[in-house]
């Protein structure tokens, strides 16, 4: 009996140790996968009460109205709308340009995705105050293009056509994050604002520098000059004494070829190119700017590069200055309008015309389509509309002092009309032009592919025909005072 016994406390001992090693083992298993899933779970809860705090849904469509901020970081978004039940929501869109629109504005949405505590969305649609100011630029009737990225804090700007060959992958703390998609290339663009306080960012100091001892040199299309480094793979480019970059440890080739996919906003860049643009920003609804005497490029401290333009007006002069944005439609926006007084209206009389002389355009041909229901308004910062009867049009003005070979007149201004399609012709072949002229005597129009507006104030408007089918078209344009005149 004392044998029995005792095997069958052994067996139960065995039973006890067999199943405290599976009780083990099954405890290490699910520590193990606990910790690894950890971070997933720790997301997920995040995720839940940030959701919950929110009230926004993945996928879910809502509509909001608050201010929008052009603080986005580039690449996940561009803006962020604060609201003020939702917080500060990151917002993006493939098909609108948001850079239009400041302050208060009304949009529509899909949530995406949640992003560091962020949800991110895609605008749908957008109403609200734009901050193109409709005085002198060229307009594309039903379109909205894809105008690429600034990043103003570097006085960098990456064109449309550069997302076909690079990713920007990031643009922070003194770094744009580059990838080039067909090399798989990291590259890595550091600047830094210019100072004469640092040697290591004067920048005038180092391009002298760097002008008698670098290993190397070479121009991008844009004008920037890029030295190689003696004895190490670094460049350097500047776009005077606004900004410094420094790109490292890249191969030349991939260097030459980034250069020419960004656009440094040098001063060239900004004269050549975006100075006649911005102009049309400059405008406060009583006096635009006729023809700038002086100019000056600067880097503000919280906006970025900033052109200032100054010109004469009656009893006075003129300010504005603007901020410089190639990304934006209207290649900025306008910081400030300063005019040292206000210019008045001088009233002259209205001449007696006629245009009974033949030209040589063939009027019988098939007429270009136009409609009195549908119609288009240009408004002018010089108190007057001009509503065009058709929406399929590109228009654009540009300042000028003619006569158009007739005594006595005077032209200030040219606007050239075009089919929208055709928009590519409007400088160089317009189907009609208008001109804003003034005269103190009667004057007698070329032919009868003239046509005149005179308006209350004096002004007169010359409708010229440039293409025969457009005759009816030029007939219906209207062309008003506006009220605050």
């Amino acid at each position: 009996m004392e044998l029995t016994q005792h095997n069958i406390t052994q067996k139960k001992d065995g039973i006890s140790y067999t199943t405290l090693i599976i009780v083990v083992i099954v405890t290490l298993l699910v520590a193990f996968l606990v910790f690894k899933n950890l971070w997933s779970i720790g997301d997920w809860i995040s995720w839940s009460v940030i959701q919950q705090a929110s009230g926004f849904e993945i996928g879910q469509s809502v509509t909001l109205s608050w201010e929008i901020l052009q603080n986005g970081d580039y690449v996940s978004y561009t803006h962020t709308l604060t609201t003020l039940d939702h917080g500060v929501v990151g917002i993006k869109s493939r098909t609108l340009d948001l850079n239009q629109y400041t302050g208060s504005v009304l949009i529509q949405w899909v949530v995406e995705k949640l992003l560091n505590a962020l949800y991110i969305v895609e605008v749908s649609s957008i109403s609200g105050s734009s901050s193109v100011v409709g005085s002198w630029t060229t307009w594309a009737v039903n379109t909205m293009t894809q105008l690429g990225t600034y990043v103003s804090a570097a006085g960098i700007y990456f064109p449309y056509d550069f997302g076909s060959s690079y990713t920007l992958e990031s643009t922070s703390n003194g770094e744009i994050a580059i990838t080039h998609v067909a090399t798989n290339q990291k590259i890595v663009i550091s600047y830094f604002a210019c100072t004469t306080s640092d040697p290591n960012k004067n920048c005038t100091q180092l391009t002298q520098n760097l002008s008698s001892s670098a290993e190397k040199s070479f121009t991008n299309s844009n004008g920037d000059k890029f030295y190689k480094l003696e004895w190490i793979n670094s460049r350097f480019v500047t776009n005077g004494n606004f900004y410094g970059y420094f790109i490292n440890d890249i191969p030349e080739q991939e260097v030459r070829d980034v250069a020419n996919a960004i656009v440094i906003l040098n001063k060239d860049y900004i004269e050549n190119t975006l100075l006649s643009k911005v102009t049309s920003l400059c405008a406060d609804g009583n006096t635009s700017i006729q023809s700038a005497t002086s100019h000056t490029i600067n880097r503000d401290l919280n906006y970025g590069l900033t052109l200032s333009l100054q010109w004469t007006i009656a009893n006075g002069t003129a300010q504005c200055k603007i901020v410089l944005d190639p990304s934006n439609s209207a290649w900025g926006q306008k910081l400030s309008y300063v005019v040292s007084s206000t210019p008045t209206v001088t009233q002259t009389p209205t001449p007696t015309t006629s245009n009974n002389t033949p030209s040589s355009l063939d009027f019988s041909v098939k007429q270009f389509p136009f409609s009195l229901s549908k119609t288009l308004t240009y408004t002018s910062s010089r108190w007057y509309n001009i509503i065009f009867p058709s929406t399929n049009l590109s228009f654009g003005a540009v300042q000028i002092d003619e006569d158009l070979g007739i005594a006595g007149l005077h032209c200030t201004s040219q606007m050239n009309v075009i089919k929208y399609s055709d928009e590519a012709l409007l400088n160089t072949n317009p189907t009609v032009k208008i001109f804003e002229c003034t005269t103190k005597k009667a004057i007698t129009l070329p032919s009868n592919a003239f046509l005149q507006t005179t308006l209350s104030d004096g002004r007169i408007f010359i409708i010229e025909i440039m293409n025969g089918a457009w005759k009816d078209f030029a007939s219906n344009i209207s062309i008003k005072l506006t009220a605050s005149n």
